[in-house]
């Protein structure tokens, strides 16, 4: 039996070790947070790329006019997804490529989900204290989220920090018994 995550590690450890051979590690990150971006800005298109009968040649040039210019490693790495029925990986291999970087000791990726968009201000001063806190490099992509109302969402590795209205209330909710009608 196959570990949950065990071909998505596979992939992007092989994306990482091509990406390392010509220094291109920071390209496939910027190609794999486009990808991330458009997987979030467009919820149809994992189901389409994933979708069985659906012709691959059609379904990689959709992929290639939406995701602009990127590197030919990850043109490639998305044609062999697409041919081999796996495009569903693409969400947790790239969440296994950030990792896997994190590991070789290249810069801590985390994902700040917010309401309205951080003015550039506010984004260099997060991103300077998320790397005097963390000791590392940081590499911030934002994601836009309005069902949070207010605040924000951060993944650091994998681990979700929720500081928005809506997890607020939501801990309220559960605090309360989680029965009350009125905070639903």
């Amino acid at each position: 039996m196959r570990r949950e995550g065990a071909l998505e590690e596979r992939y992007a450890q092989a994306l990482l070790e091509a990406a390392q051979e010509i220094g291109a590690e920071k390209t496939m990150a910027q190609d794999l947070s486009l990808l991330e971006e458009l997987m979030q800005n467009v919820p149809d298109l994992l189901p389409f790329l994933a979708h069985p009968r659906l012709d691959p040649k059609i379904k990689f040039q959709v992929l290639t006019d939406l995701g602009g210019i990127l590197h030919p490693y990850t043109r490639n790495l998305l044609r062999l997804l697409i041919q081999h029925g796996r495009a569903g990986i693409l969400p947790g291999l790239v969440s296994a490529y950030f990792q896997a970087v994190e590991k070789a000791g290249g810069p801590v990726h985390v994902v700040v989900r917010t309401a309205r968009p951080l003015s550039p201000e506010l984004r260099a001063t997060l991103q300077a204290r998320l790397q005097e806190a963390l000791r590392r490099e940081v590499s911030l992509v934002e994601e836009a989220a309005p069902e949070l109302l207010a605040g924000a969402e951060l993944v650091i590795s994998g681990h979700r920090l929720d500081a928005s209205l809506r997890g607020r209330l939501h801990r309220l909710r559960r605090a309360l018994g989680g029965g009350h009608a009125a905070l639903r």
